[in-house]
């Protein structure tokens, strides 16, 4: 997904207020999209304690907690601290809500905590509603890369179109017609958008689900090595991953973090329908926690 309004020249997203961009917080998100993510966290709790109330300080540590959640199970396979990250992350995106409840951009992150987390419908419903929030051509295109990992095709080129047509560019709706393509099979087609993406818009090669690539992909089979190995991307092409002889990189948890996982999701919308019972007039709506589905 790609963050809404925003393109990769303001790295990542650009944080708007009555001020203008917090220097601070485009200083520790360029950090993080360089790579740099504990720094960024660093430089970002600091600014948490001076201005807990500064929605635009929450959202940035959230989403800096979510790369921190990444790296720690990704790279080292460290449980106990991915939680402890998951758990902030949330907390922040959850906060930045409350404090901005106009806001799409915290429901975009917490939906690709979702996607991460294997619940597709869940971050369905998270996109859904930062379509409501902002309904950008981003946003058409975040909702039709969605579909596509869902397998809705139709869907998916419907929604992407849609952000073609409300201004989303050439890059952001290439890389779903790349991604549509290849889930559908058409691997020559995916081949020859990837070719597009890295001759005129390589900043879309960079991330997966908003976490930094290690490189940007030179050739197709490169990107989707990235996308098989990602617990965030792999498991949708699971079909198109394995005709390429590449493998899948599930999610392996022990039953009790997956336990930990759920009673997290289930806070956030207990928080995310209280802010939303209070505020009818912006018709957003959170699955109720008592459906969030048991662990298996």
């Amino acid at each position: 997904m790609h963050p809404l309004g925003r393109t990769a020249a303001a790295l990542l997203w650009l944080v708007l207020g009555c001020g203008g961009p917090n220097p601070q917080v485009l200083d520790a998100l360029t950090a993080s999209y360089a790579g740099n993510v504990e720094w960024a966290e660093v430089t970002l709790e600091k600014e948490r304690e001076k201005h807990p109330d500064d929605q635009s300080v929450r959202e940035a540590l959230g989403l800096v907690y979510y790369q921190r959640a990444r790296q720690v199970l990704d790279n080292d396979g460290d449980e106990l601290r991915y939680l402890s990250y998951l758990e902030l992350s949330v907390d922040e995106l959850v906060r930045a809500v409350e404090l901005d409840p106009q806001d799409p951009d915290p429901h975009l992150y917490l939906a690709v905590i979702d996607v991460y987390r294997g619940d597709v419908d869940g971050a369905l419903a998270g996109i859904e509603n930062a379509y409501r929030l902002g309904p950008s051509g981003i946003a058409c295109t975040n909702l039709g890369e969605i579909h596509t990992y869902r397998g809705d095709l139709g869907k998916a080129r419907e929604w992407t179109l849609a952000g073609l047509r409300r201004g989303a560019g050439e890059g952001p709706v290439r890389f779903n017609q790349m991604l549509i393509h290849w889930h559908g099979g058409n691997l020559a087609a995916a081949r020859r958008d990837f070719e597009i993406l890295l001759r005129d818009h390589p900043y879309m090669l960079q991330t997966i689900n908003i976490a930094r690539l290690p490189r940007t992909p030179q050739r197709f089979d490169e990107f989707a090595g990235y996308c098989c190995g990602s617990p965030g991307c792999g498991p949708y092409f699971e079909k198109r991953c394995d005709e390429l002889g590449l493998q899948v990189a599930p999610r392996e948890l022990s039953k009790e973090i997956v336990l930990d996982e759920l009673r997290i999701e289930m806070e956030k919308r207990r928080r995310l329908d209280e802010v939303y019972r209070q505020r009818k007039e912006l018709e957003i709506e959170v699955q109720p926690a008592e459906d969030v589905p048991p662990a298996p």
